[in-house]
C-alpha cells in the first residue's frame, strides 16, 4: 500500500467503559464499576420513596387523618402479607394467598396489550415520519382518537367484545399505542439527512434504508415512547380491571373498595406501582446494549 492510498476502517473501535482507579493507581475492573454504579442508583432512587414512607408513618402518628380511610404503613404491610399467604387471622379475605396469580394475570394482559401496541405502533409511527403522504393521511384521525381517553372505551368495548380477556387486551393496546405512534412518527422525522446519504452510498434503498438506518437511529425516542405506553398499559389494565375482567389486581382493589378495607386498597395501589418499575426496569434493560451508542455520545456521557 502506498502513502497516497485511502486507509479503510472496517468498523468504529467498541465502545470502552469508563475508567475506575482503584487504590494504588490500578484500574478497577468494569465488573466492579457496573455492581458500583447500579448499587448508587439503588440508594439514590430510595431515597425519595423512603422518606415518603416515613413521612406516612408520621402523619399517622400524628392522627392528621382517620385511620379508617388512611390506614398506616404497618397495617398496609400486613395487609400484603395476608395477600401473599392465606394463614393468619385474616386467611378469610377474598384475596388471601392471591397475590402472585393476581400479579401473574395482570402482567399477562399487560404485555399482550403493549406488544401489540409497541408493534402496530412503531409501524404506523414509522410510515407516518418518512412518508408526508401517510402523514397527511393519518394524522388527523390519530389527532382525533388521541385525546380522547381510553377509560371512556370501556362501555363500547364490553358491548362489542363483552366481559372477559379480550376487552382487556384491547383497552390495554389502546392505552399505549398512540403515545407509541406520535413519539415514533417524531423520532423518525428528525433523522439527519447526512445518515441517509450514507445509508444511500452503502447501497440501502427503500425498506432496507428504512431498517438499516432510519429505525436504529430513531431507537432512542422510540424507546421513550414504549416506555410511556407500557406505564399506561399498566394503567388501563388495573382500570379495565375493575369492570369487565374478574381477576388481577384492579379486580382485587375495586372489590376491596366494596368492603371499605381501604389497606387492602393502598396495598394494590403500591403493587401495581412496583410492577410497572420492574417492568419498565427490565425495558431498559433489554435495550442498554442496543442503545449504547446514544448514551455514550449523549449529555451525560
Amino acid at each position: 500500500m502506498t502513502a497516497s492510498e485511502p486507509v479503510l476502517v472496517d468498523a468504529a473501535p467498541a465502545p470502552v467503559e469508563p475508567a475506575v482507579v482503584a487504590a494504588g493507581g490500578r484500574a478497577a475492573p468494569a465488573g466492579s464499576w457496573r455492581w458500583r454504579h447500579g448499587l448508587r442508583k439503588v440508594v439514590v432512587g430510595s431515597i425519595i420513596p423512603l422518606g415518603l414512607l416515613v413521612l406516612w408513618q408520621l402523619l399517622d402518628v400524628a392522627n392528621v387523618f382517620p385511620k379508617a380511610l388512611v390506614p398506616p404503613p404497618t397495617t398496609v404491610w400486613s395487609t400484603l402479607v395476608t395477600w401473599t399467604n392465606a394463614s393468619g387471622k385474616a386467611g378469610n379475605m377474598f384475596y388471601a394467598g392471591h397475590l402472585w396469580s393476581d400479579v401473574s394475570a395482570t402482567l399477562g394482559r399487560v404485555l399482550v396489550g403493549f406488544a401489540l401496541a409497541g408493534v402496530i405502533g412503531v409501524a404506523f409511527g414509522t410510515a407516518i415520519g418518512v412518508s408526508r403522504l401517510t402523514e397527511e393521511a393519518l394524522t388527523p384521525l390519530f389527532r382525533i382518537l388521541g385525546p380522547v381517553p381510553p377509560i371512556t372505551w370501556i362501555p363500547i368495548a364490553i358491548v362489542v367484545l363483552g366481559i372477559g380477556q379480550r376487552t382487556n387486551y384491547f383497552l390495554t393496546f389502546l392505552g399505549a399505542v398512540f403515545p407509541v405512534i406520535a413519539a415514533t412518527s417524531v423520532a423518525v422525522a428528525g433523522v439527519g439527512r447526512d445518515l441517509l446519504r450514507a445509508g444511500r452510498m452503502m447501497g440501502r434503498r427503500g425498506l432496507g434504508l428504512i431498517v438499516t438506518v432510519v429505525v436504529p437511529a430513531s431507537l432512542p425516542g422510540i424507546l421513550g415512547g414504549l416506555r410511556i405506553g407500557l406505564g399506561l398499559s399498566w394503567m388501563m389494565a388495573v382500570t379495565s380491571e375493575m369492570l369487565a375482567v374478574h381477576s388481577g389486581l384492579g379486580y382485587t382493589l375495586w372489590n376491596a373498595y366494596n368492603y371499605l378495607d381501604y389497606p387492602a386498597v393502598f396495598a394494590a395501589m403500591i403493587v401495581t406501582g412496583v410492577c410497572g418499575l420492574l417492568t419498565d426496569s427490565a425495558v431498559r434493560l433489554a435495550t442498554r446494549r442496543t442503545l449504547r451508542w446514544h448514551t455514550d455520545t449523549g449529555v451525560r456521557s
